[in-house]
């Protein structure tokens, strides 16, 4: 990690310790194969996050042009697993992509077995709360493989968000999603976020037939974090920054009911 981003990260977690601020906030974002822009519009949510002077960590589990190194430009180098086996340093792993803001490659994470390994999971689990210590934010974009388990590092996340297109088939593909996370991995609560949407309205709409569902047959709980517009529409509708910011900064002490704008 560069000398630049090391004292920007030095200086929130001062910041964190010195007022006594919570640690950093930890989303991962799963979807299924319906959401094609998934890594396009986490590469600009963390950007604009950043732009709001938020320090952000984004976590990559897919490689190639299916993750967000690809889509912020930046090349793969070295991986999370060689912090854990002792190889390198997290400061090594770090690869700083912009002011505020650095990416992390996870692949060998998701796929590799370390449920088994007790050393491995500790290991993680210490390097993730270093990183919360050090971020405002930790977004995690997740790679769902088949049998739909969560990786270990995304079980550490505090919240797992479900990303769905306004389309029906990804409406129902993203429900399919919910009940196979709630099944495999037994969490019960969801928050949902809508892409390519028309209108603000049609996106209530759709989180709220979802929540009821999901309610209904899973008894798994489901809130809304936003979401974005489809091609066209006014700057900065193309990411969901200001909805993590409402939600998580200013609403998650409130609880799940204050995500939404307008919960009726």
């Amino acid at each position: 990690m560069s000398h630049t981003s090391m004292v920007g990260m030095d200086q929130a977690d001062g910041l964190r310790r010195l007022f006594g601020m919570q640690k950093g906030h930890a989303v991962a974002f799963v979807s299924g194969r319906e959401v094609t822009d998934r890594a396009a519009l986490l590469a600009k949510t963390a950007i604009a996050l950043a732009d709001m002077g938020q320090s952000v960590v984004l976590i990559d589990e897919h490689d190639g042009k299916a993750g967000v190194h690809a889509a912020l430009g930046a090349k793969i180098k070295r991986d999370l697993v060689d912090v854990i086996q002792g190889d390198l340093s997290v400061e090594e792993c770090v690869q700083p992509v912009g002011p505020l803001l650095s990416v992390i490659s996870a692949v060998r994470c998701a796929i590799e077995p370390l449920q088994k390994n007790t050393f491995a999971l500790q290991k993680l689990d210490l390097l993730f709360k270093q990183l919360q210590e050090s971020a405002a934010f930790i977004l995690l974009d997740c790679a769902t493989p088949p049998g739909r388990h969560l990786s270990p590092l995304a079980s550490m996340m505090s919240h797992v968000v479900v990303m769905a297109g306004a389309q029906g088939s990804a409406i129902t593909g993203a429900y399919t999603l919910i009940k196979q996370l709630s099944r495999a991995g037994g969490r019960d609560d969801f928050h949902l976020a809508i892409t390519k949407t028309r209108t603000e309205q049609e996106a209530q709409v759709i989180f709220h037939n979802m929540r009821q569902t999901a309610q209904a047959h899973l008894n798994v709980a489901v809130s809304y974090l936003g979401s974005t517009r489809a091609l066209g529409h006014m700057p900065g509708d193309d990411h969901l920054a200001a909805a993590l910011q409402r939600g998580f900064v200013h609403g998650e002490a409130r609880g799940n009911a204050h995500l939404s704008r307008s919960f009726a």
